[in-house]
């Protein structure tokens, strides 16, 4: 049993190569275009969610913790919360697609 529960606990080939090669520029960008086209935000959050988008074409995959760390702390020493204060939805939108994007990929994995 304690094998199977290493193997679980393991990341997927698909993640492995995914952080090897990262996510391609054009499918992050389509998964977050929704708040790159939204007006009513300002230059230091649109300039977040190309970093985010940045971050997943590097490395493929992206903690949510990461948002709270350099650089996304040089946007706004408050973290994401703070930067996207009253907008509180767009910020709970970036968080539910970088578990999206983590979830397509272990669905292709399985």
């Amino acid at each position: 049993m304690t094998g199977l529960l290493a193997r679980k606990a393991a990341p997927s080939l698909a993640h492995f190569v995914r952080r090897m090669v990262g996510m391609d520029r054009a499918a992050a960008q389509a998964v977050f275009s929704e708040f790159l086209s939204n007006r009513s935000l300002t230059p230091p959050q649109i300039r977040f969610i190309e970093m985010v988008i940045d971050q997943l074409t590097s490395r493929g995959v992206m903690d949510e913790s990461a948002l709270y760390e350099a650089p996304f702390s040089n946007l706004h020493a408050g973290g994401p919360g703070e930067l996207f204060g009253g907008k509180e939805n767009v910020i709970e939108g970036i968080f539910e697609k970088l578990k999206a994007v983590e979830s397509e990929l272990i669905a292709k994995a399985g």
